[in-house]
């Protein structure tokens, strides 16, 4: 794992490293030396793109990515670099048997949307270092349902039937964060406010390898929690799709988990050495709750009487606690839900049984699938409409706000 040029040890805000030494042994020093890595390849492309362009160099990547690099004929050494790697898909990849043992998962879309709010994204705001580019870029506070909108297309293009193949929306999109995150790690490392020896790099590879636990484990464990258990199937091939998401996404091989056990110890250390909670991670929870959350909650209630949309932010309240833990949740300042709480917990496994044995009755998964997808339709154009959003990611987003690296001048 190439490393920069950084401060001898570790960043300063790291928490817990002696036990870490003693828990995971050489994973550690693995785990610690990636808070001085980027993404070489990116990184090097991104450096060339002032002398290209941004236009330009952002239209050499959308061809190679839609076409081919050689379709790209003027391309930098940096961008046929960058593809000769993407290009080279690792032989543990099995895409046929992904898609085909997650082809139903669909039925869980409503399911699926309260997680990737409650639990993916707020998961990674416990740690001040790690979300401190979005404070910094602005894409939380600036506007929630933007970012979570962007990020759900993201998910939904690479986890359909054939979204991981080569010329695939869901491999361009995959490629441009990868390449976003290169923008913001380059426009931070310029930034005097950005704090290297007490943050490490920007969108380090330690951080970066986290945000597979986000999405993944921690999706996986939460739908379960509400009563949406994934068939054992359908669990290995998330497990497989986010190994070969985090290897597009330029995680280097020796932190890359490769099941559900390497992402349980890639969670355990990411917790124990977290740097604390402060006041902008509070901030940022507090605005997907307010700005996002909530309203979405409040719509899936009655109008009817009027006092159910106030049970909305005791609802989302509870769900975050059941996913996170009370510990984090209290430090995130995620007020008490008690009642809610409890009920989910009780509500839960009931779901989980329920649905699992309608699981194992394989005539219902295609049509429970089918109303799936045309519920997230439904929400997808609800969601575009109500927020403004017509983009796919950052990159495409119109000018207004905080400027931001990927959308260039």
């Amino acid at each position: 794992m190439a490393a920069e040029s950084a401060p001898p040890g570790l960043p300063t805000t790291v928490r817990r490293v002696d036990e870490a030494h003693r828990r995971f042994g050489e994973f550690a020093a693995t785990y610690f030396d990636a808070m001085w890595a980027g993404d070489p390849l990116a990184d090097a492309f991104v450096a060339d793109v002032a002398g290209l362009g941004h236009g330009r160099a952002m239209r050499m990547l959308r061809t190679a990515c839609r076409d081919g690099i050689e379709a790209v004929g003027d391309a930098p050494d940096s961008l046929r670099a960058l593809f000769a790697q993407l290009d080279d898909v690792p032989d543990w990849v099995d895409l046929e048997r992904i898609d085909r043992d997650s082809a139903y998962i669909g039925r869980y879309t409503r399911q699926s949307g309260i997680v990737l709010g409650a639990a993916s994204l707020v998961s990674g705001y416990a740690n001040s270092a790690a979300s401190r580019p979005l404070e910094m870029t602005g894409r939380y506070v600036e506007n929630a349902g933007a970012r979570t909108i962007e990020v759900g297309s993201w998910l939904v293009a690479v986890s359909g039937s054939g979204g991981l193949e080569r010329f695939s929306t869901g491999f361009e999109l995959t490629v441009r964060v990868r390449v976003i995150h290169a923008m913001v790690r380059a426009a931070l490392r310029e930034d005097p406010a950005w704090d290297l020896p007490a943050w490490g790099v920007p969108i380090c590879q330690a951080y970066l390898g986290y945000t597979l636990v986000e999405f993944c484990l921690i999706p996986v464990r939460g739908m379960r929690a509400i009563g949406a258990p994934h068939l054992p199937a359908e669990e290995a091939a998330a497990y497989a799709r986010w190994r070969y998401l985090g290897h597009l996404l330029g995680i280097d091989a020796a932190l890359l988990p490769r099941d559900r056990a390497e992402q349980e110890r890639l969670e355990e250390i990411y917790l124990l050495t977290r740097p604390p909670v402060d006041a902008y991670c509070r901030e940022l929870v507090g605005s997907i709750n307010a700005d996002f959350l909530v309203p979405e909650i409040e719509e899936l209630l009655p109008a009817r009487p009027a006092r159910l949309r106030r049970l909305a932010p005791p609802v989302v309240h509870g769900l975050e606690r059941i996913f996170l833990g009370d510990e984090i949740a209290d430090e995130l300042g995620i007020p008490q839900a008690p009642r809610t709480k409890r009920l989910v917990e009780r509500v839960g496994p009931v779901l989980t049984r329920a649905n699992g044995a309608l699981d194992r009755r394989p005539w219902t998964l295609e049509p429970r699938r089918r109303l799936g997808e045309r519920y997230r339709q439904r929400q997808e154009l609800r969601l575009r409409t109500r927020y403004g959003v017509q983009h796919d990611l950052v990159d495409a987003s119109p000018a207004g706000g905080k400027p931001h690296p990927a959308r260039g001048a």
